[in-house]
């Protein structure tokens, strides 16, 4: 089952935004789940007749294929409702009429037509916690967070402890309002008695964009795929192109509202319990709004650019680095990575838990923790390219990254930062020279950095010796 949610609540920057700023981020959150979205169709009616206990048959109206806004000539098709037995039906149906007509909003605020219609979940409050626990541990390995908290806290990301898995089933808990299983085709939603509030409507336009833009160019195919073969920072990216749009759409849904319910919605997500997310170390806040912030703002370049046919474009010709998202023009340029071979390392004994790239933002992520956000900023800037490798044997985990920047200038300003970040937020004492590099040994940690002209070199592990046998490896 995809999940649209990276593993990119309250930011310091969002009390000094507006009130449509505000509800801009807070619905971001809101929202934050998994993948495509919700059901599917344009349409002036709707009627509702029962059929099985618990299932329904609503038909709609279907505007025809077209990427160009949509049509108003349409076909009927039959749309299937699934309730939870508990539910009145007279619920049901109003939450039927409700989708209906916010189907026809998700087409208007996109400017694509659905092609069909996927199935609508509509649960009561116990099968709804039910099923998004079960989404959670589908999507989480506990197993393998305990290796991605270890080796973050390697990195002085984490406090050494941390239960990662604990903290993202209890973050999906507090923030799901509903979501898209991509691999089911079907939009799942919480029942509303009184039906769908201002904010609620707003997350399922939001939902409804993923569902639509799934039927024309299959992302949750691509996301999937995406997950199992890219190398993390190129799945980041297209995860912004998705989350970007659907977050464009729902804010111009906002933009629709009356005054009285824009008032309400907001009034709604100031209110939202975010404990859970508030208690988050601020850089997994960043990289869970990353999509969303960074992908809005690359949306909306792409929309001033190429209108909504360019948006259309992005899912055909994706961005493939986030320094794609966080530059428009390096994407409008072509500009990809450089060519880095992965490091030719080797510990015996131990297995490689990740290959990959951490990025442009990943890079963002690492420095923010010790950097101010202009210098972490200025100093993943000049990204060409990353090759990381994580290693785990039991208890330990070994870290060996490889960069290159654009130009020598650009290694040189991502060392001083990892000087910086070393000193403050990694386990590792006090540097000595050695071998033209910087050796840190002192403390519980095997840290070494060097920087040979445009490249860069960082090794740590909880484990010395075997620290010390990934930089004999790379003759450093």
């Amino acid at each position: 089952m995809t999940r649209f949610l990276r593993p990119s609540g309250s930011l310091p920057a969002v009390t000094r935004l507006s009130t449509k700023q505000r509800l801009f981020f807070a619905a971001a959150a809101f929202s934050l789940v998994v993948a495509g979205c919700t059901t599917g169709a344009g349409s002036t009616s709707t009627t509702a007749t029962p059929t099985t206990p618990g299932e329904t048959t609503t038909t709609t109206a279907l505007a025809e294929t077209t990427t160009a806004p949509v049509e108003t000539s349409t076909t009927t098709v039959e749309v299937r409702v699934t309730a939870s037995d508990s539910l009145d039906s007279f619920v049901v149906e109003r939450i039927e009429r409700e989708l209906a007509e916010l189907i026809v909003e998700a087409q208007e605020v996109r400017g694509l037509p659905y092609l069909s219609t996927p199935t609508v979940v509509i649960l009561d409050e116990a099968e709804f916690a039910d099923r998004v626990a079960n989404l959670s541990s589908e999507k989480f390995d506990e197993e393998e967070l305990a290796i991605d908290s270890r080796y973050r806290a390697l990195l002085g990301m984490l406090p050494e402890g941390t239960d990662l898995y604990a903290l993202y089933i209890d973050l999906y808990a507090e923030q799901v309002a509903g979501f898209y299983d991509g691999d089911e085709g079907e939009l799942v939603v919480p029942a509303a008695p009184d039906g769908f509030t201002p904010l609620q409507r707003i997350a399922v336009v939001h939902e409804l964009v993923h569902a639509l833009t799934d039927q024309h160019f299959d992302i949750n195919d691509d996301y999937t795929t995406l997950i199992d073969e890219g190398n993390g920072d190129d799945t980041s990216a297209y995860l912004a192109v998705i989350e970007g749009d659907a977050q464009r759409a729902s804010f111009v849904y906002l933009e629709s509202l009356s005054p009285f319910d824009a008032i309400q919605a907001a009034t709604e997500a100031f209110a939202i319990d975010t404990t859970v997310f508030d208690s988050t170390p601020a850089w997994i806040q960043d990289d869970l709004l990353f999509p969303y912030r960074q992908g809005f703002t690359f949306t909306e370049s792409v929309l001033g650019a190429g209108g909504l046919a360019g948006v259309d474009e992005t899912y055909i010709d994706p961005p493939t680095t986030t320094e794609q998202i966080l530059d428009y023009g390096k994407y409008v340029v072509g500009e990809g990575p450089l060519d880095l071979p992965q490091a030719a390392t080797e510990l015996s004994g131990w297995d490689i838990h990740y290959e990959g790239s951490f990025g442009e933002w990943g890079l963002r992520l690492i420095l923010g923790e010790s950097l101010l956000p202009g210098e972490a900023t200025q100093a993943a800037a000049g990204w060409g390219n990353d090759r990381y490798i994580v290693y785990a044997r039991g208890d330990d985990v070994a870290v060996v990254l490889h960069y290159i920047g654009d130009a020598e200038r650009d290694a040189e300003e991502l060392a001083d930062a990892f000087i910086a970040h070393i000193g403050t937020s990694m386990n590792a004492g006090s540097p000595v020279e050695s071998g033209g590099g910087l050796l840190y040994d002192q403390g519980n940690d095997y840290v070494f950095l060097d920087r040979v002209d445009d490249q860069v070199f960082l090794i740590a592990s909880t484990d010395k010796s075997a620290g010390a046998d990934l930089r004999a490896q790379l003759g450093l």
